[in-house]
């Protein structure tokens, strides 16, 4: 896709520069140092865990954040509708179509996306280690199987903006600002990337047998009908857990025992395709 997506801009005049990143977290300081030789547009040619990274590099500057299908995961890519044709995706580029979206923060990182506690982010770490010789979606079930053999949740203290308390063991605590993750699980279906609101889903303990019966009704959002399932809406939520754990965001692993989720109203500029 690159060599067609560079000749496109070399054809149409564009200034451009391309940076092949070398490692983890390379990205951020690559896009950093583009937002400030002044890019109006940072993209991020990869999956998820590529467009955090370069999104963490131009928070705050001004630059617009763009992202192209390329990775084992384009959540992201997806949600802002833009295409996988190389062609396609030069257009949508030139024509630089901008959206203000939402922003959300934890254990001082952005993300734009979603973020994931518990069993998900367990998952994603065997994912993120890889599991011949499957890759995508297939890779995340199979993991997804793999980690129900040894997971074992542990106990959270769950508090929302408007006050609301909870203690429990839930399976896992997703908050976001899109409506999937893991390939296109529609963990949130009723986001909206745009409401000033972070969308929250505590999903609770169930048997072994009773989540791999249910995990595949998390692709269509039908996991929402579970009693097991509450979604909630806030600006804010903070999680203190019994025991430092993994989180995901976007394909990135943190981790920690207390978390506080913040969000910033249409704080990031970003490049959307044709749905908007």
């Amino acid at each position: 896709m690159m060599p067609i997506i560079e000749r496109y801009f070399r054809e149409a005049h564009l200034d451009y520069d391309i940076y092949q990143t070398s490692g983890h977290q390379d990205a951020i300081t690559a896009a950093r140092k583009a937002a400030e030789e002044g890019f109006n547009i940072v993209v991020a040619a990869g999956g998820d865990g590529t467009v955090n990274e370069v999104l963490n590099g131009i928070v705050g500057s001004g630059a617009a954040l763009a992202a192209i299908h390329g990775g084992k995961g384009n959540d992201f890519a997806v949600s802002v509708d833009m295409p996988k044709e190389a062609e396609a995706v030069c257009r949508v580029l030139e024509k630089a179509e901008i959206k203000m979206i939402d922003l959300g923060k934890v254990l001082g990182r952005h993300f734009i996306n979603s973020v994931g506690v518990g069993f998900d982010a367990t998952v994603a770490m065997r994912v993120n280690r890889g599991v011949r010789p499957l890759n995508g979606v297939s890779a995340y079930i199979y993991a997804v199987f793999e980690t129900l053999l040894t997971y074992r949740p542990v106990e959270m203290e769950i508090e929302l903006g408007d006050g609301t308390r909870l203690k429990q063991r839930p399976m896992l605590v997703a908050v976001g600002i899109g409506r999937t993750y893991g390939g296109g699980m529609m963990i949130l279906p009723e986001a909206i990337q745009d409401d000033g609101l972070l969308d929250i889903c505590v999903f609770d303990q169930m048997s072994n047998l009773a989540l791999a019966y249910h995990f595949p009704k998390v692709y269509s959002g039908k996991h929402v009908e579970l009693k097991e399932a509450v979604l909630y809406r806030s600006t804010e939520i903070a999680l203190r857990l019994s025991k430092q754990c993994p989180l995901h965001m976007e394909g990135e692993i943190l981790f920690g025992n207390q978390m506080h989720f913040t969000i910033e109203p249409k704080a990031m500029p970003v490049v959307v395709g044709s749905m908007f």
